[in-house]
């Protein structure tokens, strides 16, 4: 009997504990969260994170808000904040896909790629359909130089997410672009052509074909896709700068310089653009303009050793020996397997 009255007290006292500790109630949760869901609808995500800050100050284990701020986390660019969350609930024991995935995705941005393989490996083993396991995973075999796994992965996803009639754009996109690196030129306008469909506004499809048909000597289909570009994106560099390099490989010089020009002008700390435009000068025999652009390349990029390079080729062509050879042997201390700069200094030595 005695034993029986402490144990009734031991549950009065422990239920009481808990409703102090989780005090909310279920309609409570189920507001914030339609609250949250609002905000982020309406791209506040400041106001949704403290929605959700309200359900895990109430129970910080909570692994609805945890996984949902994890996302929001990621969202804003704070993966480390987001592992943490997600490192919670994989500690309480919650391994399904989603966290899983979502964890892949964090590492990923984290640039830990092969951490980030493993995760979708273990969500793509709990759910073998789930298209954007195979989309994150193909990304993260890009990124350490794995096309062909990357190619197999995003033919998976594109398969998947139509069983599901989800939007593919980026999907065939990204593909596209793989196959553009691995000199698979046809394929790389097809995926275009298929992610057009999905997203006829999407500027990465545009510019990417662009790629595509100047390697296919189609010039005029890709300034058609620049002008798309600029058209929709006036104030974006990429337009300009890609249909200054069509132009560039057009031989039209004067052209070139006008888009380089226009790219600086709208981003004028890319230092791509000056080099790209002291190239154009180059090839107009306005060598001090070319010296002046890639002098202003190097100031924004000093540790790039094609920068170094290409100066030296304008000083050879201006009979600058020691000019050369000095730029040269800078080119070749940052990167020194580079055959180009390397003939290039044979070259200055026998001015």
């Amino acid at each position: 009997m005695k034993k029986t009255n402490l144990l009734a007290i031991f549950v009065v006292i422990f239920f009481s504990h808990f409703s102090l500790v989780f005090s909310m109630s279920g309609d409570e949760k189920k507001s914030l969260i339609n609250k949250m869901s609002e905000y982020h609808s309406a791209n506040m995500l400041d106001e949704s994170l403290l929605c959700l800050e309200k359900i895990l100050a109430d129970n910080p284990c909570d692994d609805e808000a945890l996984y949902y701020r994890s996302f929001i986390y990621l969202e804003m660019g704070k993966p480390q904040l987001a592992i943490a969350d997600l490192d919670k609930m994989l500690g309480l024991g919650i391994r399904d896909y989603e966290t899983l995935h979502l964890h892949g995705c964090a590492q990923y941005d984290l640039g830990n790629y092969e951490k980030a393989i493993e995760d979708e490996n273990e969500a793509i083993s709990i759910n073998p359909q789930a298209h954007e396991c195979y989309d994150m995973r193909a990304s993260a075999y890009r990124a350490v130089d794995q096309k062909d796994a990357a190619i197999q992965d995003y033919t998976t996803s594109i398969y998947y997410g139509k069983c599901r009639g989800v939007d593919l754009c980026k999907n065939y996109t990204n593909r596209a672009l793989l196959y553009l690196e691995t000199g698979k030129y046809e394929e790389a306008v097809e995926d275009c052509n298929d992610a057009q469909k999905y997203n006829p506004s999407y500027i990465t499809l545009y510019l990417t074909r662009a790629d595509a048909y100047t390697k296919l000597n189609k010039y005029k289909d890709a300034i058609a896709d620049c002008n798309y570009v600029i058209g929709i994106a006036p104030n974006s560099a990429d337009g300009f700068h890609s249909r200054g390099n069509v132009y560039m490989i057009m031989g039209e010089y004067k052209n070139a310089v006008a888009d380089f020009t226009s790219a600086i002008k709208i981003d004028n700390s890319n230092s791509s653009f000056y080099a790209l435009r002291s190239v154009a000068y180059m090839n107009l025999n306005k060598n001090k303009k070319s010296i002046s652009d890639i002098t202003y390349a190097i100031k924004l990029s000093p540790n790039n050793a094609d920068w170094y390079k290409f100066r030296a080729a304008v000083y050879i062509k201006m009979k600058k020996k020691q000019e050369a050879i000095k730029d040269l042997d800078i080119s070749l201390s940052l990167n020194p397997n580079d055959e180009g700069a390397m003939r290039y200094r044979k070259i200055a030595e026998e001015l």
